[in-house]
């Protein structure tokens, strides 16, 4: 979806990760589209703090790119609670395990989490990089509402956070099954499924019932001076019909692809 002339809002939600500080980028995108995509933003985006610098000697080589990595929901949400919300959880999860694996210095303490149906202006955040890093919970705001309150706003989270995500998707989410507690006390159907519209309902989570266990307590905040959320078309008519403008970055001028590990470069 365009959001400006040759900028899509797929790569306006990677750049607000790379504005936020972001060491990594992990976009939760299926199977099927994950080529197109990955052609589109690329293996990683610079750093735009690091990419205009006027007076450094040699610019080109302190530039500092962010790999951009490609994950598939899991196998086991797939169909069971693969909603954007949880694909931001997916994504950590997947940022998790494969920087365990590598590193302990890879690992990562917090997230940063950007919707792609959301347009702001990125550039807000470069200001706020010391918020967004620290220890405390951070909450992108508009007129005074959060993530928490179904609004598509950028916000950090830890493991903690998503682990109680994950708690409330178990006990209020429905199976395929109906669970032992909902069936009549003299019943011998055990094994009863039920219908198709209320299977696996962590599909239907809105934002705001997803994201309900985090906490705003003694959370830093950074109020967007503008901010359209084009997830329905009407929203997104708004969007194109305001004054607000979001224009393709020079570090997205070009989508490389690194080449593999042991290859060299031809």
């Amino acid at each position: 979806m365009p959001v400006g002339p040759n900028y899509t809002a797929l790569e306006r939600a990677a750049f607000e990760c790379a504005c936020a500080g972001c060491e990594s980028i992990w976009i939760t995108v299926n199977d099927d589209w994950a080529p197109l995509v990955k052609q589109r933003l690329g293996s990683y985006i610079y750093d735009p703090v690091y990419y205009t610098r006027m007076h450094d000697p040699e610019p080109s080589s302190s530039k500092k790119y962010i790999p951009i990595f490609y994950v598939p929901h899991l196998a086991k949400y797939r169909g069971r609670r693969d909603n954007m919300s949880w694909g931001i959880m997916n994504a950590a999860i997947y940022a998790r395990k494969v920087t365990k694996v590598l590193s302990h210095l890879a690992f990562p303490d917090r997230y940063y989490a950007a919707f792609p149906y959301s347009v702001t202006n990125p550039r807000e955040l470069v200001k706020v990089r010391k918020k967004i890093s620290s220890t405390k919970p951070f909450f992108t705001t508009y007129n005074g509402k959060t993530v928490k309150d179904g609004e598509r706003l950028g916000f950090t989270f830890d493991w903690e956070d998503l682990r109680a995500i994950n708690r409330l998707m178990v006990s209020d989410g429905t199976l395929e099954h109906k669970a032992l507690g909902e069936f009549a006390k003299d019943s011998n159907d055990w094994k009863q499924r039920r219908v198709i519209e209320e299977q696996y309902s962590a599909r239907f989570f809105p934002i705001e019932k997803v994201f309900e266990p985090m906490s705003l307590d003694g959370a830093n905040y950074h109020e967007w001076k503008w901010h359209h959320d084009i997830n329905s078309w009407e929203g997104y008519k708004n969007f194109m019909g305001s004054d607000d403008e979001v224009i393709r970055p020079q570090p997205l001028d070009k989508a490389d692809i690194l080449h593999p590990i042991g290859v060299d470069d031809e």
